[in-house]
């Protein structure tokens, strides 16, 4: 009898049942159609027709039982766990996928009014003046997600538009917060940025092009936007105002003098410190051993150039054309890029990088040169200024529409673009007409795109000051006269106390200006002709200081309106309003020579008034402040730029306790050969003794001159009773001291000085000419001021040095004038001498006076008495 076979079990009958089955084989999941439909198919057995989809996944699934038999069932099929991770990791994908698209459906909803205010103003703003550079359509993930946070961009081979908006924020601090919304149109444009490195991220980072034209790489970093670089950056850590900057800081002691060879004159010197140095060594180290310097510095301006906003760049080389014929080899063949003169070069990459600068040979020849550089480096930095302010506006209003949590969501610090007041730049200037022309130069730079308000009150308050007309006979033989006296006086001082100029030293004025708007619209509403359309930048003169970007004022008149005054009602301090200076960013102090002979205490005055915390907040936004600002560290950011004609201890001194940033400094100054020294200049024969006072500190040089003066000079002019004795004292403080010493010691003289009345000048003068006084005393201001032509004088004796190297032969050759053989006998008994003294704190003056290798040699020399010969 054989044996049973065994039972085989069978799968359960019916359609339903057997579909049942499967779907607990794989754990109650759906079952997948594909996979459904491919088990119906069996090799050998069935009779159905496989369509091609499925034939091409049998004959997969056989290839995968070929190379391994354990991976695939007696079917073909993929077991059911392995088909149940498959369906999960794709339900996981698709439900990712699905989240993405909700957030970019989320993302486009809240820019949808942005796009379409993107597509109005695309084709309008044609003539934006803000350059920035392409991004990158291949730059990865980063850069698609800072396209996807800034929206839509204007598409251009070489440039993005950036949008301005409406002067709409009430705050105080806010730079929209002006008089300006009622009539100001302005014209919307593409982009927004959203933070400050995302700005950066957006700047001309492929405007390299013209680097390359000059066969020049430049260094890493050195192509960045240097407005982003200044004032992205974070405060500094842990400082206190009793810690030394320099030991906080140890590369702001490091400096260098930089080589300026085939560019300036061998008697420049430029020292470099800080940031800027290692920029300069970093470009430097870049470059061919053989790169002339002419070629280093070019290639150093090259950089900041990029930068400069195009409503500025395309007027400059007009406007700086007289610059340009003093140097014709500084014109650029590249139409886009700016040109500028051999000084200009060197000027440029430091005040452009907001490096604190001291310029300490201005002269007749290059002050346009300077004052050109000055006027594009303010006006790209406020426009700059403006319109990242207006797109954070206008991006926070579009995200404020949409959701009012879309703003506070975003990063807090991306929004903090301006400090507690509106007003950023500060320029000191000694008269109203050194004012009006620098504002002049600020509206021809700006060209046609500038839109004034109160023009024709500032011409006439600070433009040149109309002389009266009369009869033609009387008015020629007037014109004659007076060409006479000026001509006498000099080109110079014609040019700040002549008959047309504006000398008036108390004033203070407000500039506002709104970039981008509409130029057809503005000049309808004022009924002016409309030569041109597109945007503009609306210039308003005599706005608030609160509501200003610019400020422009005398040391006096700035500091009658910060300085405390008592109450007599109360007995209490009534404190003037300062929170205006309190979020400067730029300060300029131009012809600091001219401020130093009206008052420089008021300069030190103004500016210890900068960058101080405001005491009203109640309408700041601080939500919009710079960090900096918060940690009260503003004076480490504000840039300094002082302008004079020579170097002066007090400028210096000035110089070096505001002068703080932490981009380092750049300084300029001329050396005086022996040829180009002023004592060249005189032309009368007489000896010159200069003689060297022993002084311990320079806060006893003036009494160590007024003790030499009493022991050794004054009883020599008593015991020969010596007449026709000039005795010339630069500073007033002297002049006081002096004074009381000759009525002390009962000596007869006479005195002309700056606060002096007419009358008592002119019957000064005529009793010293008579020889009825034998002394004068005559104060530098007056000559400064006045450039008095005193007759009569035949001994001269320089109590101190003279601050302008032109005056000392110009009061030299007064001697003798007026003098004839008919006089007294005395007059012609002793021969013409002239003494100057001086002591070691005077090297400044010497130099210029003698020249620097004539200086060294007295200042340090063992005999104290030298004598030149004329």
């Amino acid at each position: 009898m054989g044996a049973k076979k065994p039972k085989v079990k069978k799968g359960p009958k019916g359609k339903k049942a057997r579909a049942k089955a499967k779907l607990e084989q794989v754990w109650g999941e759906h079952v997948d159609e594909e996979a459904r439909q491919a088990s119906k198919f069996r090799k050998g057995k069935s009779r159905l027709t496989p369509t091609t989809e499925t034939t091409t996944q049998h004959q997969r699934h056989q290839k995968e039982k070929e190379v391994d038999p354990l991976s695939t069932n007696r079917r073909g099929l993929k077991t059911s766990f392995e088909s149940f991770l498959e369906r999960k990791d794709n339900l996981y994908q698709n439900e990712q996928e699905q989240k993405l698209k909700q957030r970019q459906y989320t993302h486009q909803k809240k820019n949808k009014k942005y796009n379409a205010a993107h597509n109005e103003s695309s084709d309008e703003d044609d003539d934006s003046d803000e350059e920035m550079g392409r991004v990158d359509s291949n730059g990865g993930s980063l850069s698609h997600l800072l396209k996807r946070i800034n929206g839509p961009k204007k598409s251009s081979s070489r440039k993005i538009a950036v949008e301005s908006d409406d002067d709409d924020d009430s705050n105080v601090n806010s730079d929209a917060a002006s008089d300006d919304d009622d009539d100001t149109e302005s014209v919307s444009s593409a982009s927004s940025s959203s933070s400050s490195q995302q700005s950066h991220s957006d700047s001309d980072d492929d405007d390299m092009d013209m680097i390359a034209e000059e066969n020049i790489d430049l260094p890493k970093g050195a192509a960045e936007d240097p407005y982003e670089a200044h004032f992205s950056k974070k405060p500094l850590p842990q400082l206190d105002s009793t810690i030394n900057t320099n030991n906080l800081m140890p590369h702001l002691a490091k400096s260098s003098k930089a080589n300026t060879s085939s560019l300036l004159s061998s008697s420049m010197q430029v020292h470099l410190s800080g940031p800027i140095l290692d920029s300069f060594e970093t470009l430097t180290g870049s470059l061919p051993d053989k790169t002339k310097p002419k070629q280093m510095w070019k290639a150093f301006a090259r950089g900041p150039q990029q930068h400069t906003r195009q409503v500025l760049s395309r007027n400059w080389n007009s406007v700086n054309r007289n610059a340009l014929k003093r140097s014709q080899r500084a014109r650029s063949e590249n139409e886009n890029d700016i040109s500028l003169s051999p000084l200009q070069q060197v000027l440029y990459p430091a005040i452009s990088n907001y490096a604190d600068v001291l310029i300490s040979m201005e002269s007749r020849q290059n002050r346009n040169e300077i004052n050109n550089l000055l006027t594009m480096h303010v006006l790209n930095h406020v426009l700059t200024s403006r319109s990242r302010v207006q797109k954070h506006n206008r991006r926070i209003k579009q995200l404020a529409e949409v959701d009012d949590d879309a703003a506070d969501e975003e990063d807090d610090d991306q929004w903090r673009d301006q400090g507690y007041t509106r007003p950023k730049v500060l320029l000191l200037f000694p008269t109203r007409g050194t004012c009006w022309a620098f504002v002049q130069n600020m509206i021809e730079l700006l060209g046609d795109s500038a839109l004034l308000e109160m023009e024709d009150r500032f011409e006439a308050e600070y433009g040149p000051i109309k002389r009266e007309k009369g009869s033609e006979e009387e008015e020629d033989k007037e014109k004659a006269r007076v060409d006479a006296i000026m001509k006498q006086k000099g080109r110079e001082w014609n040019e700040l106390f002549g008959e047309e100029a504006n000398d008036d030293d108390d004033f203070k004025i407000g500039i506002s200006l709104t970039p981008n708007v509409d130029k057809k619209k503005i000049r309808a509403k004022k009924g002016a002709t409309v030569t041109s359309s597109g945007s503009g930048v609306k210039l308003r003169l005599f706005a608030d200081f609160f509501h200003s970007d610019i400020i422009l004022a005398s040391p006096i008149g700035l500091k009658m309106s910060t300085t405390h005054e008592e109450s007599d009602d109360e007995g209490e301090d009534d404190t003037a309003d300062v929170d205006f200076l309190s979020s400067i960013e730029m300060c300029i102090v131009a012809r600091s020579d001219v401020l130093m002979m009206q008052n420089w205490d008021h300069v030190n005055s103004v500016l210890n008034s900068l960058n101080q915390q405001p005491k009203n907040v109640s309408n700041i936004d601080f939500s919009r402040v710079r960090n900096y600002f918060l940690e009260g560290q503003g004076k480490y950011w504000r840039q300094m730029i002082v302008v004079s004609a020579f170097t002066d201890p007090y400028v210096t001194s000035t110089f070096r306790r505001h002068a703080k940033n932490i981009e380092g400094q750049l300084r300029i100054r001329k050396k005086v050969s022996t040829d180009n020294a002023s004592i060249c200049d005189v032309m009368v024969r007489v000896k010159q003794v200069f003689q060297r006072v022993t002084c311990p500190t320079v806060s006893e040089a003036g009494s160590a001159r007024l003790r030499f003066f009493s022991e050794h000079v004054l009883p020599k002019l008593q015991r020969l009773q010596q007449k026709h004795t000039l005795i010339y004292i630069p500073s007033y403080f002297d002049f006081v001291a002096v004074r009381n010493l000759l009525l002390k010691r009962e000596v007869k003289f006479v005195s002309v000085t700056e606060y002096a009345r007419v009358s008592e000048v002119s019957r000064g003068r005529a009793r010293f000419l008579q020889g009825v006084k034998p002394i004068m005393l005559y104060t530098g201001r007056a000559h400064f001021f006045l450039r008095h032509k005193i007759k009569g004088a035949r001994h001269l004796i320089f109590f101190g040095l003279p601050e302008y190297h032109e005056f000392y032969p110009s009061v030299v050759n007064m001697l003798n004038e007026g003098l004839t053989s008919e006089d007294e006998d005395d007059v012609s008994r002793l021969p013409m001498s002239s003494l100057s003294l001086f002591t070691k704190f005077d090297a400044h003056q010497l130099e210029r006076i003698v020249g620097t290798s004539h200086a060294e040699r007295m200042i340090k020399g063992d005999k104290s008495s030298y004598v030149f010969a004329s």
